[in-house]
């Protein structure tokens, strides 16, 4: 718990010396709430989904196609993973910008290896992106959960696909 209290109050220390990481941690935000935007388009799916298992009758009105199966979660939800994409990539980016931040923005990499800490060159390098990737996993997991919870909520237990 205090490694979580000390990246909030100095950030700065799971970064590169003297490197200006508030522009790399908006940007990573800024693509973490776009993946989360995107995978919105879930439910505009999911509407589509319902929406053919019915049909109207005159006079019964909204009735239920005898037989028909719903589109299985995965196909509804799949692509979202890809909204999440650019996060990752912009984060193994930034590790490999951090060592290359050593050798050209500070040229401080042979003092970096010679520290009497071991590690701490390739720790500040990933140390960051690795927990903004973790973070990215677990919100998409979260959103899954959630997704498939309305899923199960939406769809009619007959006509629920077999596999997910």
């Amino acid at each position: 718990m205090t490694a979580l209290k000390k990246m909030l109050k100095e950030p700065e220390a799971f970064f590169p010396p003297g490197y200006l990481y508030r522009e790399e941690r908006t940007a990573a935000g800024i693509l973490l709430g776009t993946g989360m935007l995107c995978s919105l388009r879930f439910f505009g799916r999911l509407h589509v989904a319902v929406e053919e298992l019915y049909y109207v009758d005159r006079i019964r009105g909204r009735t239920l196609r005898p037989g028909e199966v719903a589109d299985s979660f995965l196909t509804l939800a799949g692509n979202c993973v890809f909204f999440f994409l650019p996060l990752y990539l912009f984060l193994a980016a930034m590790m490999i910008y951090h060592y290359f931040y050593y050798h050209r923005e500070t040229k401080s990499i042979y003092l970096v290896r010679r520290l009497p800490e071991k590690g701490f060159l390739g720790k500040s390098c990933v140390q960051m992106p690795l927990l903004g990737m973790g973070a990215g996993m677990v919100v998409m997991i979260v959103l899954f959960l959630l997704y498939y919870g309305i899923y199960l909520l939406s769809i009619p237990a007959e006509c629920m696909p077999r596999l997910w």
